[in-house]
């Protein structure tokens, strides 16, 4: 037997909790050992040959609604946080690098009140482009689209979206240049 064979096993038995919660998987996708999901993960959605690596947060906050998209063949590196209240959308054929966060809410803050218990913002969707690369420890934040073909430095908060073949960094993200 092929060891192919034996990683698809393996990959089958690491997600069966995802699945039960209800992530659909794609033919050929999977997800890294230590992965953190919240109960019920009905909005999940990962396309075919998607690779999510280990400690991945995939975070739906409860009676939110939300959805996470994934397209077929995106990889997402280590420790990356993706919670979407609304929507977050990443077209196919990404690589998003280790420890990349998308977020489409913030906490809520009232005067007084923890922001344990003030609650999240309604949110706005993140929709990433087909082919696009986000560089380590970079955030995309909130209400943010990014065209196809976009790059993002290492480091980055990107706050604002950015047309087709854009290459974005910094903090807050600039834009520095449109490939040609």
């Amino acid at each position: 037997m092929s060891m192919n064979f034996w990683k698809k096993i393996i990959a089958c038995l690491i997600s069966i909790s995802a699945r039960i919660k209800g992530v659909k998987f794609g033919k050929n996708s999977y997800i890294g050992p230590w992965y953190d999901l919240d109960p019920k993960m009905r909005g999940v959605v990962l396309g075919e040959d998607v690779m999510i690596g280990r400690r991945a947060w995939l975070d739906i906050p409860l009676k939110s609604g939300g959805k996470i998209i994934i397209g077929s063949g995106t990889q997402i590196g280590r420790n990356a946080v993706i919670s979407a209240v609304k929507k977050i959308e990443i077209g196919k054929k990404c690589l998003l690098s280790y420890n990349v966060s998308l977020i489409d809410h913030d906490h809520r803050f009232v005067r007084d009140v923890s922001p344990m218990d003030s609650g999240l913002t309604e949110g706005r969707e993140i929709i990433i482009g087909e082919n696009c690369f986000i560089g380590a420890h970079s955030f995309i934040l909130k209400g943010v689209r990014l065209g196809k073909n976009c790059v993002v430095g290492a480091g980055s908060v990107v706050r604002e979206s950015y047309p087709d073949y854009s290459v974005i960094a910094g903090n807050p993200a600039k834009l520095i240049k449109i490939l040609e």
